[in-house]
């Protein structure tokens, strides 16, 4: 009888164990980020980098492009951005996004040289600053709910967007000028800045790394313009700040 009772004991004993383990396991997945979150992803943050390809179709590049070595493809450059994303239905967000791009040509007039024959040399540089605000709706669902508590991420989900702001400027341009009035050539530096309205429309998926962050491709087409500010050279003219960017990033889950 005292075997009988000892090891039923000793069964009551394992099941107990086995049953507090099982338990234990799925939560200690859930805590390490095995696939699971504790609920859906209330916002998120993306950060991305990539190329941004200008259009350079405004009045601007025109002038430039007559007497200096400067075409269309010069005024293309690295880019990079960042996103908040807050979450408005379980397949839509409101986003407020922030970009940057940088293009910095060297150039010399085409069919003028100095004095000593050599070319008459210049730097350009162009920085972008689009800040927009943008709705972003995920094409499939973002995840599924299991049970009361744990959420899991999609693997894929593509998503599409538009939007709209503002983009900030400032040009620079710098070295040697012809003169035309008495074709001298004298060192000079001229400068532009300021704001021109802003809209975008993008596109990208979300391919899932862990349950907390997911690889981000991202393409975008901005459209944006600004007038050049009076007192300077270039008063008068208008500016194209528009362009396609693509760009590999990392979004946060928050």
């Amino acid at each position: 009888m005292r075997t009988c009772i000892a090891g039923r004991a000793r069964r009551s004993w394992l099941v107990g164990a086995m049953v507090t383990i099982a338990a234990a396991a799925p939560l200690g997945a859930q805590g390490a980020g095995n696939g699971y979150l504790f609920g859906a992803p209330s916002g998120g943050l993306t950060i991305r980098a990539g190329w941004f390809i200008a259009s350079a179709s405004s009045d601007f590049y025109e002038e430039a492009g007559r007497d200096l070595t400067l075409g269309k493809g010069d005024f293309a450059g690295p880019t990079i951005g960042a996103e908040a994303a807050f979450r408005v239905t379980p397949q839509l967000d409101l986003t407020f996004d922030g970009g940057w791009s940088s293009a910095n040509p060297k150039s010399h007039y085409k069919d003028l040289v100095d004095n000593n024959n050599q070319e008459i040399e210049q730097s350009t540089s162009l920085r972008r600053v689009p800040l927009t605000v943008n709705l972003k709706a995920y094409l499939t669902p973002r995840g599924r709910s299991v049970g009361s508590l744990a959420y899991i991420p999609a693997a894929v989900v593509p998503w599409v967007g538009i939007g709209g702001g503002a983009t900030w400027y400032k040009l620079r341009q710098t070295g040697d000028f012809v003169v035309k009035s008495t074709n001298e050539v004298v060192g000079q530096t001229y400068e532009s800045s300021g704001w021109g309205p802003a809209l975008q429309g993008m596109g990208g998926v979300n391919v899932t790394v862990t349950p907390r962050i997911a690889l981000t491709g991202d393409a975008r087409y901005l459209w944006s313009r600004a007038s050049m500010e009076d007192n300077t050279a270039f008063e008068g003219l208008k500016i194209d700040l528009s362009g396609v960017s693509v760009a590999l990033g990392l979004t946060f889950r928050l």
